[in-house]
């Protein structure tokens, strides 16, 4: 142990080690003591490995934690020291033992540590106030700014209340001080009346005269430097004068303002000023790279502050992300709400967000008293807003997430002219208090989080919520009768695109709707005419809630609508399917679909009856019955395409194909798949509701039928392309489809096991975030099904028999009787060879039961195998009854394999 009045210098940095405290450059660094601790025993032990649990032992003295903390407390100490940046190393990682410190360490008395950071000489004259709390996450900007006022005079950095300007504008000017003979600061925030602005002005720049007279007076007395203008809004157009009179006096000066809206004066350049980011699958990082972003350092900073040191264990880091996020990044938000941390811990302040004006009330006293509390800092903007300002603020604050500018003015405009709203909305953008995204074809606008609680709360003062609501449920239903018209002529990508980012609103219009106060007709309406926006989300669970809550509230009309009857019915059925299966609750609600769809004389509601039916009869291995019923499609399309533009044949031809393969039928199946993919017409089929590329199923389907054909090349890059175009879509369930019916099939029966294992990662990965239908369980199949190609037959056991177990548990037969055919094979090269004859049995009953033809081959050569060492005549009998029907079905990679195990018995 090193001496208390010594000090470790290595690179920039200097550690105290009586007091623990690192200096960069003489200047403290805040991190937590964990940390600090860490540092320290690797300091001591410079140059050698010092073991994990030593390290646990010094960190976590008397307590038991999991080895997850060292490594979060690791990864925050190396992002703290900057390790691997500009090629600096100081802490590497022994793989399962420990870490080392390798970079240089000087140990020096602190005088000598203190002589060698002496205070720098200013050479620029300025008033910049002195630094208490680093800025976070902010060097991109800061950098930005500067490059900016390098190509500007004048540059104004422009946000909503509390987003860090003036900390980001002060960091601007500490950067800037080098290459400035002065920076200098004016603070408007304490000037109440514009005139006082020019007085202000002048004396911080060192002249006696105010602003009106320069005209007269001597040339400004700052030749060359930086000038802020913090805080301007108050003072739009005083201030906007004072840039303009100081750009024109002083022809070596830049000037950077910051307000909540721009200045709106000559050669001004406009920066706005975001949130810290915190991306939208944020919750989905691991701990290391959570840690490194910047809301989320902010926040273990200032809640390392109110608590004296703090940690966060992994558990609270998730919760963290989500509490940033849903705070949109915004500083002092953040800074509130670690402030009561102490009060409330992590999971409690995230539990309390939805009355985040109340929570966030605890600012620093030294603060400006419009930054103390959230709700201050809201009240300085909203106080400066015209009456029409705010009224369309407090309206606005109906909506969830992003809006259009159409949507504003239909919904917050009541007896005023909707243009006056469109008006008020533009200067909302410009004052910071609505965001605007021009990224997409057409505008998006959003309030903040925070802004959006503020302004229901004036909502609810002027007493129209329930006024809103109604229009907004309304222009819902609008919205979404647009997007159902749209969905089969717009292409996938475009349209999810387009209409993703409306299901909070969606979610807020049909909770009104079904609430005490709102309309259960309008719910019903609106559930059925979103159905296609549920499916295309892949929100099923969810989905599924909402239409039996819809059906109830259709039920009680005395004429219900066939149209919105079948649409509900069909969207519960499919719901149900996918959710906990193909039960008999799901069939009789898809069918009293179809009856009411046949009554309805109407050929599209009909065939959208169909499909639905043919989905509950297939994935219930029902495979006779979802032919019939596909051919009974095929008919109706052709009927229909005679007399119509709307064409729904190349979904019957997948149809039909679909049931054919699976019935072993597999020649007829090529025919029906390649007309639906080689008809040259357009498919503006609509009838299919769930969310995956119709088109890429019947490719995938395509390349399992060329394989059984024995077309194994031509499979294999088949089955590649259409893993490549799903991923390429980005939807999690075509993805899944493709995998589970071509990509990992394909794979597996080609022998080509270094993609299979690819594959199965990404199916089980995909798995675990579709919480619906059976992608897990055929997920872990698959994955058994690879260990039993490799030679693990113990792990390929354990992994067919639990995802048998949960195939079992959704309902869905498909692929059980190929999947148990693997687990006898498992079993038997296990050595248990009375349960592989149990599972290959239960197999062919399955398979012949639901006429489940085209695995059938396999499952009797399988069965031949099993027979061949003890009863090697029913072996033969098994194998030849395989060959005929491999042969009969024209399956010759199943006929390939079965001459190898008839070869072996003697046959010719």
């Amino acid at each position: 142990m090193k001496s208390a009045s010594e000090a470790a210098v290595f690179g920039p940095f200097t550690l105290l080690l009586g007091s623990k405290q690192l200096l960069k450059d003489g200047v403290p660094v805040a991190m937590g003591g964990r940390a600090l601790e860490l540092l320290t025993v690797l300091i001591e032990q410079q140059g050698k490995v010092v073991g994990k649990q030593e390290l646990l032992t010094r960190a976590w003295p008397n307590l038991f934690v999991e080895e997850a903390n060292l490594r979060v407390q690791m990864a925050a100490l190396r992002r703290i020291l900057g390790d691997g940046q500009a090629g600096q190393r100081y802490i590497v990682n022994a793989t399962r033992v420990g870490y080392s410190f390798i970079a240089p360490v000087r140990i020096v008395d602190l005088g000598e540590a203190e002589r060698a950071f002496p205070p720098a000489p200013s050479a620029a004259r300025e008033n910049l106030p002195l630094a208490v709390t680093p800025a976070i996450g902010r060097e991109a900007v800061v950098a930005a700014i500067r490059a900016e006022l390098g190509r500007h005079r004048l540059v104004t950095l422009v946000g909503a209340g509390g987003v860090g300007k003036t900390t980001v504008a002060i960091e601007v000017a500490r950067a800037s001080l080098p290459d400035n003979g002065a920076v200098i600061l004016v603070d408007f925030a304490q000037i109440a009346d514009p005139a006082h602005v020019e007085q202000a002005v002048a004396t911080a720049v060192g002249m006696t005269l105010g602003i009106a007279h320069w005209q007269m007076a001597d040339p400004l007395p700052v030749a060359h430097g930086l000038i802020i203008l913090d805080n301007c809004e108050h003072v739009i157009d005083t201030a906007a004068h004072a840039a303009d009179l100081l750009l024109q006096k002083g022809v070596g000066v830049r000037v950077l303002a910051t307000s909540r809206e721009p200045l709106r004066t000559q050669g001004e350049y406009v920066l706005r000023l975001p949130g810290l980011d915190v991306p939208q699958n944020a919750a989905d990082l691991d701990p290391e790279r959570a840690l490194a972003l910047p809301a989320v350092r902010l926040f273990i900073d200032r809640a390392a502050a109110a608590l004296g040191s703090y940690d966060p264990p992994p558990d609270e880091i998730a919760a963290i992300v989500a509490l940033c996020r849903h705070l949109d990044g915004i500083p002092l938000a953040i800074e509130l709400a670690a402030g009561r941390i102490d009060a409330f811990g992590v999971h409690g302040l995230a539990e309390r967000l939805d009355n985040v004006l109340r929570l966030l009330v605890a600012g620093r006293r030294t603060a400006l008293k419009r930054h103390q509390t959230l709700l201050a800092t809201l009240n300085w903007s909203y106080d400066h807003l015209t009456p029409g300002e705010q009224v369309t603020l407090a309206r606005l604050g109906t909506f969830v997430g992003h809006f259009s500018l159409e949507a504003a003015a239909r919904v917050a405009s009541f007896d005023e002219p909707s243009w006056d709203t469109i008006e008020n909305l533009t200067n909302l953008v410009a004052k910071s208090l609505v965001s605007a995204d021009f990224s997409q074809a057409v505008p998006r606008y959003r309030l903040l989080e925070t802004t959006r609680a503020y302004a229901l709360d004036k909502l609810r003062v002027r007493g129209e919520v329930g006024r809103l609501r109604r229009r907004h449920a309304l222009y819902m239903k609008e919205a979404m009768q647009l997007a159902e018209s749209e969905w089969a002529r717009v292409p996938a990508t475009a349209w999810v695109n387009t209409y993703a980012g409306q299901i909070d609103n969606l979610r807020l219009a049909l909770d009104w709707c079904f609430g005490p106060e709102g309309d259960p007709e309008l719910g019903a309406e609106l559930t059925a005419v979103s159905a296609v926006l549920w499916f295309q989300l892949s929100l099923v669970d969810e989905a599924r809630g909402l239409f039996e809550r819809a059906m109830t509230a259709l039920a009680l009309r005395a004429q219900p609508d066939p149209v919105r009857e079948v649409t509900l019915l069909c969207a519960l059925g499919t719901a149900l399917v996918y959710t906990v299966g193909p039960t008999p609750q799901a069939r009789e609600t898809l069918a009293h679909a179809w009856r009411i769809a046949q009554g309805a004389d109407n050929i599209g509601l009909e065939l959208r009856a169909l499909w639905c039916v043919f989905l509950v009869e297939l994935s219930s291995g029902h495979y006779p019955a979802a032919l019939d019923i596909a051919d009974r499609f095929t008919r109706l399309a052709e009927e229909e395409a005679r007399f119509s533009t709307t064409s729904h044949v190349r979904t019957g031809h997948r149809l039909r194909g679909f049931a054919q393969y699976y019935l072993g039928d597999v020649r007829a199946a090529r025919l029906s798949l390649e007309a639906a993919l080689n008809d040259g017409g357009a498919d503006s089929s609509a009838v299919v509701r769930m969310q995956f590329d119709q088109e890429l199923n019947a490719r995938a389907y395509h390349s399992q039928t060329l394989w059984l054909l024995g077309h194994q090349e031509l499979a294999l890059t088949i089955a590649a392309a259409c893993v490549a175009d799903a991923r390429a879509r980005g939807h999690a369930t075509t993805l899944s489809l493709v995998l589970v019916e071509s990509g990992c099939p394909v794979a597996l029966h080609a022998g080509a096991l270094d993609l299979l294992e690819e594959r199965v990662d990404l199916l089980q990965e995909l798995s675990g975030k579709l919480l619906f239908g059976p992608w897990s369980a055929w997920g872990q199949c698959f994955r058994g099904a690879l260990l039993l190609a490799r030679g693990d037959a113990p792990g390929a056991v354990d992994d067919l028999t639990e995802g048998l177990k949960q195939l079992a548990r959704t309902g869905w037969p498909i692929r059980r009787a190929m999947f148990l055919g693997h687990l006898a094979q498992a079993l038997h090269a296990r050595g248990d060879g009375e349960a592989a004859q149990h599972r290959i049995e239960e197999a062919i009953a399955l398979a012949q039961a639901s006429r489940e033809g085209w695995i059938l081959p396999e499952l009797l050569r399988v069965q031949a195998v099993l027979y061949e060492a003890a009863r090697p005549a029913d072996a033969v009998a098994c194998i030849e009854r395989a060959r005929d029907l491999a042969r009969r079905d024209g399956m010759e990679a199943w006929l390939a394999r079965c001459n190898i195990v008839a070869r072996r018995l003697g046959l010719p």
